[in-house]
């Protein structure tokens, strides 16, 4: 999904591989100025493009939340936590891995149009990519160790065929299969039509938008011309547990209400069920009214985001007095 709204780094990806002890963080920068939305970065900024996320009118620079204490962006080795390290001295695995994203860009700048899905062939190939770094990203938030192609790292520097044969057929079958039924079901022209309707190649939006020091790999930001629609991707087989579904809804609201300088303008919600074909939209006000069930959606908009605004504060100054020094 991420390939179709806009062409950026694959922000937890890169960070994945620092975090696993294969590269050092200068690298992912290095990287991540390779993509079109962030190849203009200019001076320091180029130094630490993963911290720079662009909204509608400009950019979020994660480094002014971490200096105040956030962990947004924050990259934990694994030797600080415990895991298995997969770093070997002087970090060799940086070549292949540099080697592997410039084939990545090359490919999708061959095979990939932004809002458009390709022929058969290509998509299959752009599925091993996206399975990938997929995995990759996977060891951003969790243990590298248990991502089945991390085992490619474990005793030599591998090649670059190497780790894309660990994209086979079988680990492709399901991201192809959601893929058609993307288009099939009529899914992908809805969030076209959510974008306002641009051309092929032009970006629909904001993939991992950062909303008060966070953001979340499988969230969008549509950008439509009255306003931008929050998008969630759902890959669970079962959406029926009312509970799980009311919270997801929820965490969606909660997003929407606490971007309190409207910068990237929501004014819809959307759940897209992959494994259905669904794409559910609302607009904010209405979500509001549903779930307050006749309370005044400002005053618990406000009441909300005060207390949410009290504990980040509170997680930031007690992250300001326990810093390690790695994160200085």
């Amino acid at each position: 999904m991420a390939h179709l709204i806009q062409f950026a780094p694959p922000y937890s990806a890169l960070l994945g591989l620092v975090r696993a002890g294969l590269v050092p963080r200068s690298w992912a920068d290095a990287e991540a100025v390779q993509y079109p939305t962030h190849e203009l970065l200019t001076g320091d900024r180029r130094e630490r493009a993963v911290d720079l996320r662009p909204t509608p009118s400009g950019w979020i620079d994660l480094r002014t939340a971490r200096d105040a204490g956030a962990s947004v962006g924050l990259v934990v080795t694994t030797q600080e936590h415990r895991h298995r390290d997969l770093s070997r001295p002087g970090q060799p695995d940086e070549q292949i891995l540099s080697e592997l994203f410039d084939r990545v860009r090359a490919y999708f700048h061959e095979h990939s149009t932004l809002g458009q899905l390709g022929e058969p062939g290509p998509e299959r190939g752009l599925a091993r990519l996206c399975w990938i770094l997929g995995s990759f990203q996977y060891a951003n938030r969790n243990n590298s160790i248990e991502s089945p192609l991390f085992r490619v790292f474990r005793d030599d520097v591998p090649s670059v065929e190497d780790i894309h044969r660990g994209a086979g057929d079988d680990e492709i079958a399901d991201p192809l299969a959601l893929t058609q039924r993307l288009q099939t079901s009529g899914a992908l022209e809805q969030l076209r039509r959510l974008a306002g309707d641009p051309p092929p190649g032009t970006p629909w939006g904001i993939t991992a938008p950062v909303i008060f020091d966070h953001w979340d790999d499988n969230t969008f930001l549509l950008d439509g011309t009255e306003g931008s629609t929050l998008l969630e991707v759902v890959s669970l087989a079962h959406v029926a547990a009312n509970g799980r579904a009311r919270r997801r809804i929820w965490n969606l609201l909660a997003y929407a209400w606490l971007d309190t300088a409207d910068t990237y303008r929501i004014r819809n919600i959307a759940l897209y069920f992959a494994r259905h074909g669904v794409l559910v939209t609302i607009p904010v006000t209405r979500l509001a009214e549903a779930l307050l069930e006749g309370r005044d959606a400002q005053d618990v908009r406000n009441e909300f985001v005060g207390l949410a605004t009290r504990l980040r504060d509170m997680d930031r100054a007690r992250r300001q007095a326990w810093r390690l020094p790695s994160d200085q």
